[in-house]
C-alpha cells in the first residue's frame, strides 16, 4: 500500500494496483529490512519492497557467497524493472499539452455528454465510469 500511495504523491505516470499484485515471499536479512516481493499477475514482473515503503532492485552476484543482493533504488527503477509500463496504462495528473501524443482528457467541469452517456471502463472485478 504505502508503494501505491508513493506513486500516487510523487505523480508517477504508472500507477500501482494492489489487486493486481500476489505476494511472492519475504527475504528476512539480519541487521537489515526484510524485502518483500510482489509479483505482478499479468508479467510477472517483481516488485520488492520493505516494510517502510523503500523499493529494492536484486543485483545477482554470481561468483560471491549468497546468489544475490537487494539493494534501495528510486521508485521508477523499482516500477520500470516490475515491467509495469508494459501492463498499467499511463495516467495524467494535469491536461496534456494541445497536440501531445496521448489523447485529450475528458473536461471534468463539462456538462455534455452527461456522465450516464459515458462508457464504464472495467479493471477486473471494479468498474470506473466517468463522470
Amino acid at each position: 500500500m504505502l508503494v501505491s500511495r508513493r506513486a500516487r504523491v510523487e505523480r508517477f505516470p504508472w500507477p500501482v494496483h494492489l489487486d493486481e499484485f500476489q505476494l511472492a515471499g519475504r527475504v528476512v536479512r539480519a541487521g537489515r529490512p526484510d524485502v518483500w516481493i510482489y509479483e505482478h499477475h499479468d508479467n510477472g514482473g517483481s516488485l520488492c519492497v520493505d516494510a517502510a515503503g523503500d523499493t529494492y532492485r536484486f543485483v545477482a552476484t554470481p561468483r560471491a557467497e549468497g546468489v544475490g543482493q537487494f539493494r534501495r533504488c528510486d521508485l521508477r527503477t523499482a516500477v520500470w524493472r516490475a515491467r509495469l509500463p508494459d501492463v498499467v496504462d499511463r495516467v495524467w495528473y494535469a491536461r496534456p499539452a494541445a497536440g501531445a501524443d496521448e489523447p485529450a482528457l475528458d473536461d471534468p467541469t463539462s456538462d455534455d455528454p452527461a456522465p450516464a452517456d459515458r462508457p464504464a471502463v472495467r479493471r477486473g472485478h471494479l468498474a470506473l465510469v466517468a463522470g
